[in-house]
C-alpha cells in the first residue's frame, strides 16, 4: 500500500512537469505573434545586408499552405505527401498453459497484439500564405498530421506475405503453432501539398538560405500543425487543467494510502510485540 502511495505522488510529479512544459508551449504560441513570409524575408535580407548571411535566428510563427515539388509517397495509401507515419498492427489470438497452486495445468487462450512494422518519413517543403515561400526543414517537429486511414482488416489465410500500398509484410513463422493471427490494424497519417498550416519554429539562415527549424535553444517549441491556433490553443488549455486535476488526485491518493500503510504497520507491529509478551 506504501509503494502505491509512492508510484502515485510521483505520477502526480510527473504531471505538474508535463504540465508545467504545456504551459510553456502555450505561452509561446500566445507570445509569438503571426508573421507573414514576406516580413521575415524582408527582416532577414536586412539583417544579412548588415552584419553578413548567418546572423539571422528569430522565433516566428507562419500561417499558409504546403508546397513540395517533389513530394514523397506514403508507404499505405500512397498519396503524395511531405511527411506520412505508418504503422501495422497484428492482432492474435494464442494458447498458454497455465498452472494453479495446486500444480494443475490448463490450457487457456488469449489475445494480443504488436506493431509488426512502423515508418516515419519526411521531405524539406516549403510553406506559402500568398505573400511568400520559405522552406521547412520538420526535423524535430511536433506534428499533428491527418488520418488518411484508420482500418482493420481480418486475415483469411492464404499466403505467406501481406500487401498493401507500397508495403509488403512476408509473414516467415509468425503464422502457425500456438499462435493465430485474427487480422491486421492499418494506420498513416499525411501532410499533403496544399495542406494548410500552423508552423512554430525558428527561421535561421546560418545554411546560406532561410529555413524554418527546429529552435537552437532547448525547451523552445516546434510545432507543425494541420490544426489552426485556436484549436492548439484550447486542447492546450484542456491539457493543462486535465493534468493539474490529475495531479492534485493523484497526490491525496498517494498521502492516503502512505499514511493508511503506516498506521496498518504500526498496529501490526503492537500486536506482534503483544503476543510476544504473552
Amino acid at each position: 500500500m506504501i509503494i502505491i502511495g509512492v508510484i502515485l505522488i510521483a505520477l502526480a510529479g510527473l504531471l505538474l512537469f508535463l504540465r508545467k512544459r504545456t504551459q510553456d508551449k502555450l505561452l509561446e504560441i500566445r507570445y509569438v505573434k503571426t508573421s507573414s513570409v514576406s516580413e521575415v524575408l524582408e527582416l532577414q535580407q536586412s539583417i544579412a545586408a548588415e552584419v553578413g548571411p548567418g546572423g539571422f535566428k528569430q522565433q516566428t510563427e507562419l500561417k499558409g499552405t504546403a508546397q513540395c515539388e517533389t513530394p514523397l509517397k506514403a508507404e499505405l495509401s500512397e498519396e503524395p505527401c511531405v511527411y506520412y507515419s505508418m504503422s501495422v498492427e497484428e492482432r492474435y489470438e494464442e494458447r498458454y498453459t497455465e498452472r494453479d497452486s495446486q500444480g494443475n495445468t490448463q490450457q487457456r487462450t488469449r489475445t494480443g497484439s504488436s506493431v509488426v512494422a512502423s515508418n516515419t518519413q519526411a521531405t524539406r517543403f516549403q510553406i506559402d500564405d500568398g505573400t511568400g515561400v520559405l522552406d521547412v526543414d520538420s526535423d524535430g517537429a511536433s506534428i499533428d498530421a491527418r488520418t488518411v486511414m484508420d482500418k482493420y482488416e481480418p486475415y483469411s489465410g492464404g499466403g505467406g506475405s501481406l500487401n498493401i500500398g507500397s508495403f509488403t509484410l512476408n509473414f516467415g513463422g509468425t503464422i502457425g503453432g500456438a499462435r493465430r493471427v485474427l487480422g491486421y490494424h492499418y494506420r498513416e497519417s499525411i501532410i499533403a501539398p496544399g495542406q494548410q498550416l500552423y508552423v512554430l519554429g525558428e527561421v535561421d539562415d546560418s545554411s546560406g538560405t532561410p529555413v524554418m527549424k527546429r529552435p537552437s535553444e532547448k525547451g523552445k517549441p516546434f510545432i507543425l500543425s494541420i490544426k489552426s491556433e485556436e484549436e492548439i490553443t484550447r486542447s492546450s488549455e484542456r491539457s493543462i487543467n486535465f493534468m493539474l486535476y490529475g495531479a492534485i488526485a493523484c497526490a491525496v491518493g498517494g498521502f492516503v494510502l502512505i499514511l493508511f500503510g503506516r498506521k496498518t504497520t504500526k498496529t501490526r507491529n503492537h500486536k506482534e510485540e503483544a503476543r510476544k509478551l504473552f
